[in-house]
């Protein structure tokens, strides 16, 4: 019942305020909800854990929710924004004007292994756009019905602005099952910096990947657990997600 709700009311505001103003409307309420009652607590812990001195990268920046709350949590940072999507880039670039976010640098383009040009698909369930599900439409993936598009990939150990900093202290990575390609084209930034990643992934196989990806380069990944870090496979090896990868350099909140 609630969800045949909630999509009524997604058409219904999507056909009174189009779908751009739509996306910019939800990023505001998400804004508010998460400040009032603080329900993204994963995302939060991070952002505790994160210092207000160096640069942020914000990986799948979507319509502009934790590109807000990075920039306005961490003044003294500045953040790079990097989102694919037009919809979600124009969300993502009124949600910086709006709120007068100077420390936030925007990228239309989003990131991959090496430079290139890939098709990607923001899928259509139940007659809505999913703006938050888009995928790279490599023949993986899970959606076949939306609407397709192509976008610039770059290599994060490409990005003109970042090539020679030495302080991007953290990164936050969504990219649906995109996670390894990132972090594949970003290794030599992540050796130089050793930022601490917050990586969302859901699928055992990915985490497996990424988990080789960081064998030998001392670095420890995390599940998040009511309020507490537990080492991932140890009680939750099955655990899917937000994960925290970790220099081993770097202390756990007491």
């Amino acid at each position: 019942m609630m969800g045949s709700l909630k999509r009524i009311t997604q058409r219904l505001l999507i056909g009174a305020l189009g779908f751009e103003n739509y996306l910019f409307f939800v990023a505001q309420m998400r804004i508010a909800t998460i400040k009032a009652f603080r329900y993204e607590a994963d995302f939060l812990y991070f952002l505790s854990m994160v210092p207000d001195d160096g640069v942020i990268l914000d990986i799948g920046a979507n319509i502009g929710v934790t590109a807000y709350f990075l920039a306005a949590a961490k003044p003294g940072s500045r953040v790079h924004a990097f989102e694919p999507g037009p919809e979600n880039f124009k969300s993502l670039t009124r949600v910086v004007a709006r709120h007068t976010l100077a420390n936030v640098t925007v990228h239309e383009c989003g990131l991959g292994r090496q430079a290139a040009e890939l098709p990607m698909i923001m899928p259509v369930i139940g007659g809505i756009k999913r703006h938050a599900l888009c995928q790279v439409d490599d023949g993986h993936s899970e959606y076949k019905d939306g609407i397709r598009f192509r976008i610039k990939i770059e290599a994060l150990d490409g990005v003109p602005d970042l090539k020679t900093r030495t302080d991007v202290h953290a990164i936050k990575i969504d990219v649906e099952e995109f996670e390894a390609e990132v972090l594949k084209g970003g290794m030599e930034l992540i050796r130089r910096c050793r930022p601490l990643i917050f990586c969302e992934i859901w699928k055992p196989k990915n985490r497996d990947e990424i988990r080789t990806l960081f064998e030998g380069e001392r670095y420890r990944m995390y599940g998040y657990e009511h309020g507490v870090l537990k080492p991932a496979g140890s009680g939750i090896k099955n655990f899917t997600g937000n994960f925290f990868i970790i220099p081993d350099e770097c202390p756990l909140p007491q």
